[in-house]
Order: C-alpha cells, then structure tokens, then sequence
C-alpha cells in the first residue's frame, strides 16, 4: 500500500483503468489517476501498447456513438436526421447556409481603418487636402 500522502504509482494497469473509465479522455483518466494530464502522455508515449490501448477505447466509444446516430435516424428523429444530412450528405447538396445582411436586409457595410504611422508627411498631407475637400463639399450641400 502506497506511503500516506503519497500518490499510487503509476502503472499500466491502472492506467488502463482510469483511460477505459474516462472513454479514452486523457484529461479524465489523468484525473482519476491523481497525476497532470502531460505526465500521463509521456507514461503513453513510452507504453506504446498502453497509447495504442487507449486508441482502441476511444474507437469502441465513437462506435458506440455512431449506432446511437443511428438508431436516431431510425427513430425518426428530425434533429439528428438534419444533423447527419449537413455532415455526412454535403456531396448531395446537404448544407446549412448563414445568409449576413446588413440593416434592412442589405450588403453589411464594413470600413477599413487606415493605420496612418505608416504614412509618410507627404502622404499625410494629401489625405489632409481631400479630408478638407469633403467637408467643403458636405457643406455646400447643408447650405
């Protein structure tokens, strides 16, 4: 038995374990471990059979949610049939489109800013003159 206020040791059994308990989520079985999440990934990355275990389960638990998917379409339910169709149908024009407009259901309006630091006097000072120009113009019309 492990020293009081010491962790268990980490072996491959029970490493096997924690990964089979979690569905595979390194996260979860390094938590029920009591070790950090990278401390297990370098236990893995020198138990291949251990990482190559651990594969397996989460293969078995995508398995597991597919026949779920599955019987969901069976059972008729439009949800997940919809679902499945914009993941798995693109191919047979199955896809959700998002349509953005602006206000009133026209183009959105969008305005670049200039980032002016990188702009020599020169330059500055021809935008000065056509800023000056505009609101003479803005303001021949107001009149």
């Amino acid at each position: 038995m492990a020293k009081r206020g010491r962790r268990p040791k980490l072996t491959i059994a029970r490493a096997k374990q924690a990964l089979e308990q979690a569905g595979g989520i390194r996260t979860i079985a390094a938590e029920k471990l009591a070790v950090h999440r990278s401390t297990l990934h370098t236990f893995l990355v020198r138990h291949p059979a251990l990482q190559a275990f651990a594969d397996e389960v989460e293969e078995v638990l995508k398995d597991v949610a597919e026949t779920r998917i599955i019987q969901a379409i069976r059972a008729g339910e439009m949800s997940t049939v919809r679902w499945y169709a914009e993941m798995k149908m693109k191919d047979r024009g199955y896809v959700r489109r998002v349509e953005q407009t602006g206000a009133g259901g026209g183009p959105v309006e969008h305005t670049q800013k200039m980032d002016l630091s990188v702009l020599t006097d020169e330059e500055l000072e021809i935008l000065l003159r056509a800023a000056e120009r505009r609101e003479a113009k803005a303001n021949l019309k107001a009149a």
